[in-house]
């Protein structure tokens, strides 16, 4: 009767898991904002005037755009299945134009907020959305865990999420764009970030490297103005005693450690003072927002903590929180394809030494196409110099962009002879990926056959 009972359990939970949705698969869709060109061009006009009438920026759009929040599948901090929630805008054409193209995929990672509603899914509206789709990229942005309709408390500044989160919103966005006839992906992926969101980009850039470079390749990264070195420059930042331009920082990176290395570190409150830890719990749920955590702290961050336990961490090289720190730096490997690191000189919150480290370390390992630029110190600090940074990156991407049309089978911007060739090897095979299905259907017809390579043959001697 056991053996059965227990044989029983098994194959229900085998069918379970057999029913639940795999990573990267999109658990629901919602339209949260839609442009046509001029439309789009007056809107980012307005959000960017001072900056598009700069003659370094011409920002003229060729696309309108779709926007909507997507909910898909990843895993959280212990690998169990759960639910994440972004943002995917991909280019608008209309009526009497029609675009058979596919384009490439900018995954922007947004920078520090604590708040779970102060998301782009949640307010469904920003400019940075409309203004890439708009030149031709399908936009991601993801919310990370614990903030937009993810639960729990966000693991702030550590490493695995970043890249699952990540991940796995690539995974939809591939879904997403073979599900439907509104837009197309190619194989291009450039990753972008700025402030947490620098940080995050290096770490999906590592973290896809490392363990998923048989599904994905990245055309370039821009990492900026981001905390790379965890354990030891901003960890001294924090000891210094000085003031502090945003203290909710040093909390939100305690609370998130605490939080996610329960099994080495004490209770987030065996750290506080008595002070503050009546204040600062209630604070961390998600409702409140930096400002909220910002009035109540001191200009001096590190003063919120014991003074015992301040002595024990400066003391102890291998203090179980000094080593969870050092698991989530981000400088010591060595990038495969292509990375810039913008930072700029005056940052007063990351400093710069985070960046030249990095790229110090990138090319004592070996990397051979990694670029360190900085920005300086005349166009300010942290917040100041941020559109400068997001707008620099932008450029350098579009050097690189690449809008394929259909027909183009292999990827190199033009239709001849060896898109042909390939479509033939492939159709021998039957093995396809998305991209390749949609580039051979040349005719539109919903099957790969040789219509479609008739066709293409027709299109390629007409031009």
């Amino acid at each position: 009767m056991i053996k059965h009972f227990i044989t029983k359990v098994i194959f229900i939970n085998i069918i379970f898991n057999l029913c639940i949705a795999a990573r990267g698969d999109i658990i629901s869709l919602e339209i949260l904002s839609t442009r046509d060109v001029n439309n789009n061009q007056i809107y980012i006009d307005n959000e960017l005037s001072v900056l598009s009438s700069d003659d370094f920026f011409d920002l003229n759009v060729g696309y309108g755009y779709w926007m909507y929040k997507i909910i898909y599948e990843t895993i959280d901090k212990h690998g169990n299945p759960t639910n994440a929630s972004g943002v995917i805008a991909f280019p608008r054409t209309d009526w009497p134009e029609e675009k058979n193209e596919a384009y490439p995929i900018l995954s922007y990672q947004h920078g520090t907020v604590i708040q779970k509603s102060s998301v782009t899914s949640e307010s469904g509206i920003w400019v940075l959305p409309a203004l890439i789709a708009g030149y031709g990229y399908v936009y991601l942005e993801p919310d990370y865990l614990g903030l937009g309709a993810s639960e729990g408390l966000h693991p702030y500044q550590i490493k695995a999420p970043y890249g699952t989160d990540v991940v796995d919103l690539l995974r939809a966005a591939d879904h997403f764009s073979n599900e439907n006839n509104n837009f197309q992906i190619n194989n291009q992926i450039f990753l972008a970030g700025y402030s947490e969101g620098g940080y995050a980009t290096m770490a999906a850039h590592q973290i896809i490297e490392r363990d998923y470079s048989d599904e994905f390749t990245i055309t370039s990264s821009f990492p900026m103005a981001g905390a790379y070195d965890m354990s030891g420059i901003m960890t001294e930042v924090m000891l210094d005693y000085t003031p502090y331009g945003e203290p909710y920082y040093f909390p939100y990176v305690l609370f998130a450690y605490c939080d996610n290395y329960q099994e080495t570190l004490p209770p987030v409150t065996n750290y506080l003072t008595s002070e503050y830890v009546e204040i600062l719990p209630g604070l961390f749920d998600g409702m409140h927002s930096g400002d909220d955590i910002n009035n109540v702290m001191p200009s001096i961050p590190i003063t919120i903590m014991k003074a015992d336990t301040i002595i024990s961490f400066e003391q102890n090289p291998n203090h179980p929180l000094r080593n969870a720190l050092r698991q989530n730096d981000l400088y010591d490997w060595t990038p495969q394809s292509s990375m810039h690191i913008i930072h700029g000189l005056a940052d007063e919150l990351i400093p710069f030494e985070n960046a030249q480290l990095a790229y110090d370390t990138f090319i004592s390992n070996g990397a051979d196409d990694i670029n360190l630029i900085s920005i300086p110190e005349t166009f300010g600090g942290h917040q100041d110099a941020a559109p400068i940074c997001l707008l620099g990156a932008f450029d350098l991407a579009e050097n690189m962009k690449i809008i394929n049309s259909a027909g183009d089978f292999n990827e190199d911007s033009l239709i001849d002879i060896l898109d042909i060739m390939g479509i033939v090897s492939v159709m021998l095979s039957n093995q396809y990926s998305n991209y390749q299905i949609w580039a051979a259907n040349f005719n539109e017809d919903n099957n790969i056959d040789v219509l479609d390579i008739i066709s293409l043959v027709n299109h390629i001697l007409e031009n």
